[in-house]
This record gives structure tokens, sequence and C-alpha cells, in this order.
């Protein structure tokens, strides 16, 4: 029997009749409106996002900003938040330009539909390049781009999180060209910029996570081409894309070497006084805070399940959360029918990742294979909040749904298969949805994981009884029957009865494509428009306009409007008069998780997911104290002249200033000037020494003893002629004047980073010590000095030249695809 007597001819109609051509213009059409219709407030509306990430973001750089609106100068360091850190993961020099520079003055405050217009259209053409029937393509791109979790960190203000995923799609781009075409310059090309974009986005973490896409399928190519005998043709293209890949990595090389710079002194690289002194990550339990739950697994289809967001009805293990991570009714349809009969191998490439990284996701909540993972495999244990994961899953399960769409059309065509194929995937989607739809209630248990044990502690406290008296029992038990279960219930119950609707109706249109009783083209457009409803509806729930600023409004504005009286008292008095700011502890407001303090004036505390590790652990070790509240020495030595706060403060050192509407400013009379001579030095061998050393219990005072990390000999002597003044303090520089009849040990009351900072005492380089744990100091010698600091990283200085050279590098490449471009199409011409 030949080929076309296996085949049955489908049911055509003017959609499946259209060319290719005009499929492509509505398919794009389709892509570029579907976010219009999302983010009607910020096009039509006039509204932007000013999520509280982008107000923390702002606020933490205030003092890069200012200094390069005075300087014209980027100066790298921070010296506004956490006594001065690197601007690394707060606010970068302008890299290089290229595409995405144009994207974002194009974006402009319409942000982040061009972005999403990139992600939209890259996923398009990643499958296009793979022969899939355009409207196929476009269900693919709006399963990868319009799972919740986008609207989710956008709406956070995780803007970097969301770029960088928006320019994946494109290096899968770049890469299937290099493994699959004839042109190998264009896929050069193609995948080195794709690769350059993705990188300049700055979010690591996206980075990673696709990395295990990227290298799984390598592997799985390089299996096709031993099975194949390709090996010599397949080598070249692995040269290739190394090439471009390194070509990528050079262009972004000033970002990354900054990052990785700072990574090894941040708290990523875990605590100094663990063994190996910051060698390690995160701690694991750290780590794995925001695992996705087992059970929970199941809002990837019925977002609502576990209540959604803490703001809806959240009852789920993690803490709180901002939403589900939905991947879409129609699209587990379609994944389970590419799963069962999509002929093709590539299926288990993508299913096989979506799973491992799902596993990933879950955390602690699967402590074998995940415990094992984050000590044994490189990076894994630099990243937190597992559920971030499953965008790598929804990713690979989104190509999964499509090539579920082209099995549908196998199936339909081969005269040999039959809708016996489809029973087991629709089976199971289907009865899935039965199951919840009428047996949640019985199935789940609607209550947060430790719910009961908290309200009955505060009941217990408020009655001044034991948790485990029945009335409080029976009174909690009530409230959370009463209080919280119904709203759960009913969101459970109304979205699973949502997605079996759904089920229904895409495998009622399947299954008649299948019996030839629906044409091709009212397929594709069918699950097409369920696809979008589905995906947008869920999407829209946490798209909050209530929460969008007016598109008139700036970030300082905002920011501004946060300013309280006793923020205006300390900028007025933070200036010492000695040519340099006092630092403020701002314990009115959360003081190390909010950096809107840091915009006023310099505080020890801010907001940074990557502190400073040493910074850390002072935070943790040494600067609170059980018995006294604070380490009043640690204070003095950090330069902090101010503390605000709402309650009295009851410890002698410490004059009320400022006290207005519950908001009080304390002056520490004790602060120590920003640099000082003591009279003694103490060296000691670890960090754990000087902690132990610098405790309330050990009377350290700070204006007369220094603790010094070094084998050196390093001296001090009382003397009571000795001067130091500040004569320019700038984030970047700071020079100062000394005089002394003895040789002595200056301690600077600014942070000790050894990665970029230099000292000169008159011109000659000099060695800066680690001192009082987390401080900066310098052995100098008697007579009249001008020491010189400097902060220049090697990281700043090279890392800019080449991603400069990496760029004409790219840039000459595009010219000559430009070129060569332009020469077949002259040759066509000729030939003609």
């Amino acid at each position: 029997m030949s080929k076309k007597e296996h085949t049955h001819s489908l049911k055509e109609d003017f959609i499946s009749k259209l060319s290719a051509n005009k499929k492509h213009w509505i398919s794009l059409a389709v892509l570029f409106v579907l976010p219009l219709l999302l983010y009607s407030a910020i096009f039509f509306g006039g509204k932007q996002f000013m999520g509280n990430d982008v107000l923390q973001w702002r606020a933490g750089a205030e003092s890069v900003i200012e200094h390069i609106d005075t300087y014209g100068e980027h100066p790298l360091w921070a010296s506004n938040m956490f006594s001065g850190m690197p601007s690394t993961v707060i606010h970068n020099p302008h890299p290089p330009p290229s595409i995405d520079s144009f994207f974002k003055w194009m974006g402009g405050k319409t942000h982040p539909l061009a972005f999403f217009w990139i992600l939209l259209s890259g996923a398009y053409v990643f499958f296009v390049v793979q022969k899939v029937r355009p409207f196929s393509a476009t269900m693919g791109a709006i399963l990868i781009g319009f799972t919740t979790y986008l609207p989710i960190v956008i709406e956070a203000g995780h803007y970097a999180k969301f770029m960088a995923f928006a320019f994946v799609p494109w290096m899968f781009v770049g890469y299937y060209l290099i493994s699959r075409s004839q042109k190998k310059l264009l896929a050069f090309f193609t995948f080195a910029l794709a690769v350059t974009l993705q990188l300049r986005a700055n979010h690591p973490q996206i980075t990673y996570y696709f990395l295990y896409l990227l290298g799984f399928w390598w592997i799985y190519d390089s299996w096709l081409a031993y099975k194949k005998d390709q090996l010599w043709d397949w080598a070249q293209r692995t040269g290739i894309a190394f090439g471009a890949g390194v070509l990528g990595i050079l262009c972004s090389i000033d970002l990354y070497w900054r990052l990785y710079e700072y990574s090894q002194y941040s708290t990523r690289a875990g605590s100094t006084l663990e063994s190996g002194g910051g060698s390690g990550g995160l701690t694991l339990e750290y780590a794995f805070s925001w695992s996705q739950g087992v059970g929970e697994l199941l809002t990837l289809i019925i977002p609502g399940l576990y209540g959604g967001s803490s703001s809806e009805a959240y009852w789920g293990p993690k803490a709180f959360t901002s939403g589900p991570h939905y991947f879409g009714a129609i699209a587990f349809i379609l994944a389970l029918i590419g799963l069962f009969t999509y002929r093709k191998k590539i299926k288990y490439l993508f299913f096989g990742v979506g799973s491992l990284t799902l596993l990933f996701s879950l955390g602690h909540n699967l402590p074998a294979f995940n415990e094992f993972a984050f000590n044994y495999i490189p990076y894994f244990d630099k990243f937190r909040v597992p559920e971030t994961w499953l965008i790598a899953t929804v990713f690979c399960f989104a190509v999964l749904a499509v090539y579920g769409i082209e099995a549908l059309f196998d199936i339909a065509k081969d005269k040999q298969k039959s809708i016996k194929e489809l029973y087991t995937p629709l089976g199971i989607a289907i009865g899935l949805g039965v199951i919840f739809a009428f047996g949640s209630n019985a199935l789940l248990s609607f209550e947060k994981p430790g719910e009961f044990q908290q309200y009955a502690q505060q009941v217990a406290q408020q009655n001044n009884v034991s948790p485990d008296n029945p009335q409080v029992q029976q009174r909690v038990q009530n409230f959370i029957n009463t209080r919280l279960k119904p709203d759960r219930k009913e969101m459970a119950s109304s979205d699973s009865t949502r997605y079996l609707i759904l089920a229904l109706l895409a495998g009622g249109l399947i299954v008649g494509f299948v019996k030839r009783k629906v044409s091709k083209g009212y397929l594709l457009i069918g699950l097409l428009v369920l696809t979008a409803y589905d995906m947008l509806s869920v999407d829209s729930r946490y798209v909050n306009e209530d929460q969008m600023a007016s598109d008139t409004l700036e970030a300082e504005q905002m920011i501004q409007r946060q300013q309280t009286p006793a923020d205006k008292f300390v900028m007025q008095n933070i200036d010492s008069g000695n040519g340099y700011p006092y630092r403020t502890f701002a314990l009115n407001r959360n003081p190390f998780n909010n950096a809107i303090p840091s915009y006023f004036y310099p505080t020890i505390g801010g907001y940074s997911g990557a502190k400073l590790a040493h910074y850390q652990d002072l935070i943790d070790h040494l600067l609170m104290d059980s018995q006294t509240g604070f380490n009043h020495a640690v204070l003095d030595m950090l330069n902090t002249k101010y503390l605000t706060i709402q309650q009295q403060i009851p410890f002698s050192g410490y004059t009320e200033v400022f006290s207005q509407n519950n908001q009080r400013v304390y002056r520490n009379d004790d602060v120590l000037p920003k640099a000082f001579f003591v009279d003694s030095v103490s060296t000691v061998d670890s960090p754990q020494q000087a902690v132990n050393r610098m405790k309330p219990s050990a009377n350290f005072d700070p204006s007369t003893t220094a603790i010094v990390e070094t084998d050196d000999a390093v001296i001090s002597s009382v003397d009571t002629t000795a001067q130091v003044t500040i004569k320019n303090y700038k984030p970047n520089e700071i020079i100062l004047s000394t005089s002394s009849e003895k040789d002595q040990f200056l301690v600077l009351s600014e942070i000790y980073y050894p990665a970029g900072w230099q000292a000169t005492i008159d011109g000659e380089p000099t060695e800066i010590y680690k001192t009082n744990f987390v401080l900066r100091g310098l052995q100098v010698p008697a007579g009249n000095h001008t020491v010189r600091l400097t902060f220049e990283p090697t990281s700043e200085i090279w890392g800019s030249r080449i991603a400069w050279a990496g760029h004409i590098i790219l840039w000459i490449t595009g010219l000559g695809l430009i070129a060569r471009q332009v020469g077949w199409f002259k040759q066509a011409d000729k030939e003609e």
C-alpha cells in the first residue's frame, strides 16, 4: 500500500486555505494585541508599574545616581546602604549599546510591553523554525508568554528576571539554527546576539535554569549525531555554538566579572564564620525557602486549588505567595497528547528537563533528591526560591503541548491510527477535572500547615491560658472552619469546574477533528481562542490596576511620599561638618529589608538579596544583643549618629532629639568619627576570634582598640597629638590628612572589601587591613601624611574593555551577514 493510501485528506476551510504569509501576519498580530489587552491600563490608561522592588532599587541606588549627576562618572560603590557596598547588585555602569538599549528606550513608560513582544515573537519563531504550523506556534507562544508567573514578577518589580526570560526563546532559536540549519553565519550571529542579550538582562538565576535545557539538548543532539554517524559535522556545529556562546559571554563580561568578583564576598558564598571562610553558598534552609508543595503542583493546571495568592485565599505550605505558576488547562491536555502520541523522540528531551526542573521546584519537600543537588551540582546552592524552577518547567511542557497539536494532525491523517490513540491523554486530563470538580472538598484539607497551632498560640496569649485549652482549641477550629475554609473551598471548586469545562471543550474539538467532523483550520482557531482565554483570564487576576501608579509619577516622587518627620530631621542634621555624613540606624522601618531610608541619608541597613557576607554576619552575630538591645560599640564604630525608632530607648548614651507623631530620633552621644586613631591593636587569626572579642560581654571599646585579622606585626600607641582630617570624601575616593609623633593605626569607618579598594600613603601603596570584623584599617607611620583610598576593581577596568571588543566583533559579524544577504539577492537577480 502506498503512503498516499495510508492517509486521509483532512477537511479544509477558508482558514486552512490562507497562504503561509497571511497566517504568519495574523499570528504576529494576535501576539501583538494580547499584551495590550492584558495591560490596557498601561497602554491606554496612562498607568505604569511602580512595584515595591522598583522603589527599593531606586532608593538603594540614590548615592550612585547622585554621584553620577555630580561628577559624571560611575562610582561602583554605593555608600548609602549597609554602611557601604559595591553597587554591583544595585546599579551597574551602562554597558556598550546594543539592541536591548533600543528596546528599553522604545518601551519607555509602557514597560513591560516591549519585552512581552520580544518574548512572544521569540517563542513564535522558535516553533516556526521547527516547521510548526503558524497557529500552533501562536498557541505555544501564548503558553510561554502568559504563564501567571510573569505578571506576578512584573508587578513586584522584578524586571531583570522578566527581561532575562524574554530572550530565552531567541537563544533556543539560535541553537536550533546552529544544530540543524545550513546557514551557519546566520546561526552563529543569532545565537551570539541572543546569548548576549539574555546575559545582559543580568539575572543569573534565569540563565542558570535554562542552561539545563541547553545542556541536555546538546547531549541529545550528540547522541543523534552518533547514531547517524555524523560526528564530524556535529563537532563543527558544536564549535560554532561554543564560539557564539563565548562571544556572547565576552559581550557581557563586564556585568558578570563584577558579579563574580562580588559573589566571592557576598552572602551567596556563605557565612565568613563557617570553615572555609565564605567559600560555600547559601544555607540549605535559606535556599529552600518557598519550595513548591507536592500537592501544590496541581496549581499548574487548576490555579485556585490552593487558594491562589496570599491576598486571595492561599493555604499552601509556603509562608506566603503572590500567585501560582499556571501552565494552562488546554496546555495540559495537549502536552499529554504530545507525550503519548508524538512520534519524534525529541519530546523526551522536553519532558525530561521539564520533569527535572519540576522536581527541583519541590526543594525541601523532596529532600533526598534536592539536598543531593544542592550539595553536588555546581552553582545549585547559589540560588533560592525553588518554586522559580517552574518557569523552566512551563517552558518545556509548552513545547510538548505544541508537539501535541502536531501529533493530532498525524493521527487524523493516518488511516492506521484511530481515536483510541487519545483515550489515555484525554482520560487523564478529563478524569482529573471530574475528580476535583466533584471531590475537592473531600480530597483537600484547606488548612495551611501549622495554621491551627499559630492561631491557638495567639488566642492563648490574649487570654493568658495554655494553647491546649479545650476552649481555645474549639474557638480556633470554629474560626478556621467558618472564616477561612469557605473562601478556600469556593476558589478550589470554581477553578476545578472551570478546568473541567475547558478540558471538555478542548476534548470535544480534538475528538471532532480526529473523526474528521471538524476542519483543521477551525481546530486550530478553536484551540487558539480557548488557550488565549484560559491564560489571559487567569493572568488578569494578578494584574492589579489599583496597584499601578500614574505614568506622570517618577519613582523619586513615590519615595518622597514615604518620608517621615523623623527622616526630615535626620536629613537636616546628618552632615558631620567634617566633610562626610554620619549614618543612621532606621529602626522605625524594617532596617535590613527596606531601602527607603537610604534614599534620604546613609544607613547601616537597606534592602538587598545579596549583602556582603561579613556584614550579614555582623548583623546576625554582633549588632544586636539579647540583654542590652544594641551592641553599642558596633554602632559607635559604624559612625551611627542617629537612631529612628517609635518607642523610647532605655539606655544611657542616647539622647532623644526629636519626637513627633510617635516618631522619635535618638542621637548616639558616643559616635566615633569617620576616621580615628586607636591606642592599641589586637591581632586575631580568624573572623570568629574577631567576633568573640567584639561581643558586649568582651567589653570591646573601638575608640581605643582595633581588632585586626592578620599575621603581620601591626602596632599603635597612645599619642595625644595624633590627628586625622577628612580632605575629600566620595563613594569611590577618600583622602585624609594625618599627623602624629608615633606610628599609629588608623581605623576608617568604611566597609572592608579587598576586591578593588586600594590605599596609598604619600603616593606609596600600603595594605588595607580587615579591622573590627567589617572595617578598614591602615598602619600609618609617624609624621605628616596624605592617605588616599580609591576604588578601582579589576573587573571594571578590563571587563568594560573586553565587552566593547566583543560587541565590535558581534557588530562586524552582523554587518557581514547583511552584506552576504545582499550579495545573495544580487546573485539571484543576475541569474533571473
